[in-house]
């Protein structure tokens, strides 16, 4: 049976689409989830088999681009290990593990690509990918928007956007330091048109207005897989009022192309008549919401001074520079969708022609 994201998500049990302490949860999770991969791998499905190689001693692969330098990978190994018996197609890096432990970096991953995209398809590499996914990166990041008092889907979302791209960590440009940094920056009330209001540094701060800052600071390392395209997906859904989240959501893709993402795995470009209706997808007020401020466009990439609404003096080099490596595999026919709904096998990566792209 070929599975979706998200009946995968289910086959794996609750715990993955939701914690007890978790910000995002069910249908928003999943929109989260979806619209990531998209950002990150041109399709709404998770990439279990991607891998590529960085640097010579640097692979990142699978769901959450897990780092054989910052160990994740081998995290995700040991998983898989622990769920085969400790005998598979990765036993032949348990050395490298070893060696990379200790800080040895003239180690040899010769094959690990062609290792990783093997077992793509294999639902017990599916749950040990998940583990560490849950562990590391989308607990944390909803734990951090739970301690920021975060209530808006858009934000608890683009929180673990960021975890994905960056990392948790500390580091100014990952997520903890991120949020240090917007966080340093307020130093009034910022009042705004949401329904929820932060705490900051003893500053009351409209969520959104925060969430605004928070994609300046993040628009400084916008050159990170799968950055420029997350700032500008969620800066499309600002300015078109989508802050709370429904079934469905409307989006710019890894491209800049519109459309929407839904809880049935499902994608529909704007230009291309609607399936059921044959009209045209477009937002609206009924499935947005309606509690941000439409006074005036926001524009991460403005005049430096932190809130969003600069005259668009952006010096033009952030231009995709991800391009096509030569050691990227699993992208297509590795990855699994279907559950008799044709569109859930659309990657947004294989759209063309679509209009509308968010003017900066």
């Amino acid at each position: 049976m070929k599975l979706t994201h998200y009946s995968l998500v289910s086959a794996l049990g609750a715990a993955f689409l939701g914690t007890a302490d978790a910000a995002l949860s069910g249908c928003p999770k999943s929109l989260a989830i979806q619209l990531t991969n998209v950002l990150q791998a041109g399709q709404i499905e998770f990439p279990y088999g991607s891998c590529e190689k960085l640097s010579s001693d640097e692979y990142v692969a699978g769901i959450a681009r897990f780092s054989t330098k910052d160990g994740s990978a081998w995290k995700v190994i040991n998983a898989y290990h622990s769920l085969t018996g400790g005998v598979d197609i990765f036993s032949q890096f348990d050395g490298v593990i070893v060696k990379n432990s200790g800080g040895d970096s003239s180690i040899n991953m010769n094959g690990f690509c062609n290792a990783w995209s093997s077992v793509g398809a294999d639902q017990k590499f599916w749950s040990a990918q998940g583990s560490v996914f849950e562990k590391d990166y989308y607990n944390p990041s909803q734990s951090l928007a739970v301690q920021l008092g975060l209530k808006l889907s858009i934000a608890q979302a683009q929180l673990y956007d960021a975890a994905i791209a960056h990392g948790i960590g500390s580091s100014s440009d990952e997520l903890v330091g991120m949020i240090d940094a917007t966080n340093k920056a307020i130093t009034a009330d910022i009042s705004g048109s949401s329904s929820n209001t932060l705490t900051i540094s003893g500053y009351r701060v409209d969520e959104l207005e925060w969430l605004k800052r928070f994609l300046v600071t993040r628009a400084k390392y916008r050159d990170v897989h799968g950055t420029k395209a997350s700032i500008d997906s969620y800066t499309y859904m600002i300015n078109n009022n989508e802050a709370a989240w429904g079934d469905k959501i409307y989006v710019l893709n890894d491209q800049g192309n519109e459309g929407d993402i839904d809880c049935n795995n499902s994608y529909v470009p704007y230009s291309t008549p609607d399936n059921n209706t044959g009209s045209s997808a477009t937002p609206s007020s009924s499935s947005s919401s309606t509690d941000t401020d439409t006074t005036s466009v926001f524009n991460p990439y403005g005049d430096g001074d932190g809130d969003g609404d600069g005259d668009g003096d952006d010096d033009g080099d952030d231009g995709d520079s991800e391009g096509n490596d030569s050691e990227c595999y699993g992208y297509g026919a590795n990855y699994y969708c279907g559950a008799g709904n044709s569109k859930l096998a659309y990657s947004f990566g294989l759209l063309s022609g679509l209009s509308a792209l968010l003017a900066l």
